[in-house]
């Protein structure tokens, strides 16, 4: 009796682990959604690369940090540096993340000066600088001066809020894809959630 208990225990169990399995399997795979979402933001990599991939991202996330210094390097090293792929990053600042919103806005605004070679740069030091508990403010504007930014016009250009609408766009346009949490992807019209591994964006690239 004993081992026909057991039995069932294991037959239960297997069933519940290979249910759970299907139900992930299902969860990660990428969504589809038409229209173009790149907008006007910002992109790294060749204009014409034949592969989009467009990021909505919260500088303040976790899994957003764990996306920037565990996958995108082997993107741009595989993808984005070779002409294939290009990436739209846009903004998707989480209202629980007090940060989150005033550096997306800094970015916009040292863009709005020094372009998209700049943003990279500001956006690549400020996940490098920010965590949970925030970000020093003073290390950022130190280094938007390094890249020959006024601070004097990133001042004003922050005080007055003038990139609200753009990012506001870039929430909506989340919200238009699905999309309510970050980092979240749309590659191509396929949406994939969440800071996955390289090998899940290398198999929907090179599809």
């Amino acid at each position: 009796l004993q081992t026909e208990i057991t039995k069932g225990i294991n037959a239960y169990i297997g069933d519940q682990q290979e249910a759970q399995a299907k139900a992930q399997a299902e969860a990660n795979k990428p969504k589809k959604v038409d229209g173009d979402f790149t907008d006007d933001d910002a992109v790294l990599g060749d204009l014409d690369a034949p592969v989009t991939i467009v990021e909505f991202s919260d500088y303040q996330c976790p899994f957003c940090g764990k996306f920037f210094r565990e996958t995108l390097p082997s993107i741009k090293e595989n993808y984005i540096d070779t002409g294939k792929v290009k990436l739209v990053y846009r903004d998707l600042p989480l209202s629980f993340h007090a940060d989150a919103y005033p550096m997306a806005h800094l970015a916009e605004c040292v863009r709005d000066q020094k372009g998209d070679d700049a943003y990279f740069k500001i956006h690549d030091k400020i996940f490098e600088l920010i965590s949970q508990s925030g970000i020093d403010s003073d290390a950022i504007l130190a280094y938007a001066k390094e890249l020959g930014v006024d601070t004097d016009e990133l001042t004003e250009c922050t005080e007055s809020d003038k990139f609200k609408d753009e990012i506001d766009g870039d929430i909506a346009d989340a919200n238009r894809a699905g999309i309510n949490g970050t980092p979240a992807f749309i590659i191509n019209g396929n949406v994939v959630s969440g800071a996955q591994p390289f090998a899940a964006f290398e198999s929907i690239i090179e599809a």
